[in-house]
């Protein structure tokens, strides 16, 4: 499925598609969404729009090949952009952005 690399700091990144990072903004979102919060309980922590964090996710489910909430969670899992050893769920290394 997925390639794993190394970014700068040594953690491990894994490159699903065309070489795709999430970027901070997303892996927030990611995060969010795998604890189970909706997207206006997110619109309202991260200060945006309900159609900003409906927009990511649908971006985030493409690149992921996910045709739902759950499966874009359980790929960041399967694809390590999300840590199994941490609740809530977190990205398994900072973003650069």
């Amino acid at each position: 499925m997925g390639a794993l690399d190394n970014d700068q700091n040594g953690c491990e990144v894994s490159q699903p598609v065309d070489d795709w990072v999430l970027s901070s903004l997303q892996a927030r979102i990611l995060e969010g969404v795998a604890a189970g919060s909706s997207s206006g309980r997110l619109s309202r922590e991260l200060h945006l729009s309900s159609k900003t964090i409906d927009y990511h996710v649908r971006v985030m489910s493409d690149k992921l090949k996910a045709p739902n909430r759950v499966s874009l969670v359980s790929r960041a899992f399967v694809l390590q952009i999300l840590r199994t050893d941490s609740w809530p769920p977190r990205i398994g290394c900072e973003t650069g952005d």
